[in-house]
């Protein structure tokens, strides 16, 4: 059974969660999951405005029926993820240290950079892969000062080409 640090590696080095990549459509990847977990209501949902959809923990921002950002919070002792993805059954532990991440990072042959853009504060520590522009983001552990990882993202805003003016899908007057 793959563990959360692997599943890590393999985001980290294709930028993909198994076969969700952004730009995937939601038919597609509801298909591969099922339905969602609805965590907040909208009392106006609109198909274009983005929106977070949640299976478990993985986190998947969609817009114009398109995946645009893939998140995976790993702040918590455990995470939770489809069996479709992870191949678990039941949570897996997630405290993921700094250097066992670099680690796994440079052992899967994953070129990977600083990226202080990212983050806020001088505590917390972001990287971003060069190749898929996956971006991970540490804070620092309570009691020990060791980084671990908060969170591993993917966004890619630029497949969604579609109007996002206020107007947009209504009609004219």
């Amino acid at each position: 059974m793959a563990t959360a640090l692997d599943l890590v590696a393999r985001f980290a080095t294709s930028g993909r969660l198994g076969p969700v990549h952004c730009g995937l459509p939601s038919q597609d990847l509801e298909a591969l999951l099922g339905p969602f977990h609805d965590r907040t209501h909208d009392a106006k949902p609109r198909r274009w405005r983005p929106r977070f959809h949640f299976w478990d923990d993985l986190e998947i921002l969609i817009c114009h029926g398109l995946v645009l950002d893939i998140g995976i919070p790993l702040w918590r002792d455990t995470v939770a993820l489809p069996a479709a993805l992870s191949g678990w059954q039941r949570p897996a532990p997630a405290r993921l240290p700094l250097p066992d991440v670099l680690n796994a990072l440079d052992a899967a042959g994953c070129e990977w950079q600083e990226a202080p853009d990212i983050v806020l504060g001088d505590e917390a520590r972001g990287i971003r892969t060069r190749r898929h522009d996956v971006r991970l983001v540490f804070v620092p552990e309570d009691q020990s000062g060791t980084p671990r990882l908060h969170k591993i993202y993917k966004s890619d805003h630029e497949v969604d080409q579609n109007d996002h003016s206020p107007r947009q899908g209504r009609p004219l007057r």
